[in-house]
């Protein structure tokens, strides 16, 4: 007898991030319904999941009814972080990209099958009021739930990218931590589940031969090498760490991601202190400082190498749809933990 699928309602879908999960997670789920606003973001997801009931539609015109058809023991999402990004207004409630998330926790007491969910957000949302008000809906309806702030460098992933989990369960309490925690690390041991692990070092997440055209697609303008010199950071091949990337990466130098020196052989702190000497931006050539490609991005993010990008999607989409996207090892991780 064929076992039985759990069914995810997968909502603010992106690219796909959380289906990824899933699949790695290799806990025998089904993506029964996907449902996002952004079109481009649309078109990404349903070039990877032909199959998947993919949704270009707001979640609000989500009713309690539809989505009971579905049959779904699982909700996971990723609402819009804007509301509590700290470059942003901080507007919480009050923000209008708020409303879609308001209305799910309206809808979530008339849901007949949803048993677990897993969310993921921005760090700032565990300080915010929209938070109170999903807890306090989710205690309501009968959840008990558990809190993280985690960053792939956890599972030994070279890049930082700190965000805010909640798992929830109905009727069954975890066998860890409590309601009043707000953990930062796997609880690994108490759960018994083994947590993946990346690799320590940026060069296998790398790609590999570059041709001269495609490598001249990725270095940073002289301009930008003049201007912003002083703050970027730039990483080496056999570093263990990088910056978050943002949705703005090659858009704005500060504070969007790290850079590379695609060039290992040449010194980066002779280079540096002969342009120091001058101002001759002619002295960081041979460096060869590059932007990180998308498909380094989406490693890094642990997205699969069958993952892939329509090919009339532009360079700038793909790093914003990257930077709004998130890493797929941790959630597979979380989904294993809260189905334990």
């Amino acid at each position: 007898m064929e076992e039985t699928k759990l069914r995810i309602l997968e909502l603010y879908s992106g690219i796909g991030g959380m289906h990824y999960a899933a699949e790695l997670a290799n806990v025998g789920a089904e993506v029964v319904f996907s449902v996002d606003i952004n079109t481009s973001a649309n078109e990404v997801y349903r070039h990877n999941f032909k199959q998947t009931n993919q949704q270009s539609r707001n979640i609000q015109s989500l009713s309690a009814n539809e989505i009971n058809k579905l049959k779904p023991n699982v909700i996971m999402m990723s609402p819009p972080c804007q509301p509590f990004t700290r470059v942003g207004l901080k507007l919480d409630v009050e923000d209008s990209r708020c409303s879609s998330f308001l209305h799910l926790l309206d809808v979530l007491p008339h849901l007949e099958t949803v048993s677990l969910v897993l969310m993921e957000n921005v760090v700032g949302f565990e300080t915010s009021e929209m938070r109170n008000a999903f807890t306090k809906a989710l205690k309501s309806c009968g959840f008990y739930f558990r809190e993280f702030l985690l960053s792939p460098v956890s599972l030994q992933i070279p890049n930082s990218r700190n965000r805010y989990y909640l798992i929830a369960k109905k009727f069954t309490n975890f066998a860890f931590g409590t309601e009043t925690d707000i953990m930062t690390a796997f609880p690994s041991n108490s759960c018994d589940i083994t947590i993946p692990v990346g690799q320590k070092t940026l060069e296998p997440y790398l790609e590999k031969n570059f041709a001269d055209e495609e490598l001249a697609r990725y270095l940073l303008p002289a301009k930008t090498l003049m201007k912003y010199w002083r703050i970027l950071d730039v990483r080496q091949r056999s570093d263990i760490s990088s910056c978050c990337f943002t949705k703005a990466y090659t858009h704005y130098a500060e504070g969007t991601g790290s850079v590379l020196q695609h060039d290992s052989n040449e010194s980066f702190q002779e280079k540096f202190a002969d342009f120091e000497k001058d101002g001759n931006v002619a002295h960081l050539e041979p460096l060869q400082l590059r932007y990180f490609t998308p498909r380094e991005i989406a490693n890094l993010m642990g997205f699969p190498a069958h993952f892939s990008f329509p090919e009339n999607t532009s360079l700038r989409t793909r790093y914003r749809l990257l930077g709004n996207s998130l890493n797929v090892l941790v959630v597979s991780s979380l989904l294993k933990i809260l189905l334990k």
